[in-house]
């Protein structure tokens, strides 16, 4: 006799009771994802505290290098530790470098600072000064005390050993303040100075003094207290065409006092960059000698 197969029916549920199924599973998927994210949070913060901890400066004389670049040494390495928080015990990874940056380098003998961390917990931080290369005065025989510019033309205050650097002065108007960087014929002087500085051809050439004030030219007071008109090709700018023709003009002018063609010669003027001639102009003399 053949048996007969029988299937299981589905036990009829009400939408009632298929409600509370679905509620009891959401429940249930709710709780585990809960602990599943306390158990995430749980586990980053642990990891955090641990990164935190390992970020921290244990010794800051081992931990931390604060290195000042330039001759000035004005800036002291407690105000950069300070600065940055970067004491014993600090966190490193909660310190916000940029912005410390950007705020420290307002100061205005700071050229740039440059930072490196070094995973976990230490840091160098090399602040470069400006270094002076002339001193800046006033239209009036006053000099300012204790402005100087550095090479970018950017004025800040500096006392020590600065009384062998050349003055530029300013034009009447003009009163550059810290911070600020000089401009138009007070930037091109700088110029000068730098170029003077750096042309070994110019031998003991040395200037004393530029005034900015005359319109169309600069005026240096020599070492040996001659002054000299000076002009160039793109005076105004910073570009390779004005430091080319400014050495060539420096390099004839000081070959025309080498000469010693119009001795005592108290005026020079090297303004005819375009044919390259230099001429002593000196009010003992009648005419006009071509020194060069």
């Amino acid at each position: 006799m053949a048996v007969r197969s029988t299937r299981m029916k589905p036990v009829p549920t009400s939408p009632a009771a298929r409600r509370k199924m679905y509620a009891i599973i959401a429940a249930v998927a709710l709780v585990t994802l809960g602990v599943a994210l306390w158990g995430l949070s749980a586990g980053y913060d642990s990891m955090m505290a641990l990164y935190d901890e390992q970020c921290r400066v244990i010794d800051s004389d081992v931990d931390v290098a604060v290195v000042i670049t330039g001759s000035a040494k004005m800036v002291p390495r407690d105000l950069v530790t300070d600065f940055f928080g970067l004491t014993n015990g600090a966190n490193l990874a909660a310190i916000d470098f940029n912005a410390k940056r950007s705020e420290l380098l307002k100061t205005p003998n700071i050229r740039d600072i440059r930072i490196e961390r070094r995973m976990p917990n230490r840091v160098t931080v090399e602040v470069f000064e400006r270094d002076p290369i002339a001193r800046v005065a006033g239209h009036s025989r006053h000099a300012s005390i204790g402005r100087v510019t550095d090479a970018e033309g950017v004025v800040f205050r500096f006392q020590r050993n600065i009384a062998a650097l050349p003055i530029i002065r300013e034009a009447e108007q003009m009163n550059t303040t810290p911070g600020q960087k000089l401009l138009g014929s007070a930037a091109a002087a700088v110029h000068l100075v730098m170029v003077a500085s750096g042309t070994p051809e110019l031998g003991d050439f040395r200037i004393l003094e530029i005034d900015t004030s005359p319109r169309d030219y600069l005026l240096m007071t020599l070492g040996n207290y001659s002054r000299a008109k000076i002009a160039w090709e793109h005076m105004g700018q910073d570009d390779a065409i004005a430091r080319k023709s400014l050495k060539e003009q420096l390099i004839r002018l000081a070959k025309a006092m080498e000469t010693h063609l119009t001795p005592g010669t108290t005026l020079w003027n090297a303004m005819d960059y375009d044919g390259g001639r230099v001429y002593a102009n000196d009010p003992s003399l009648s005419t006009r000698q071509k020194g060069s």
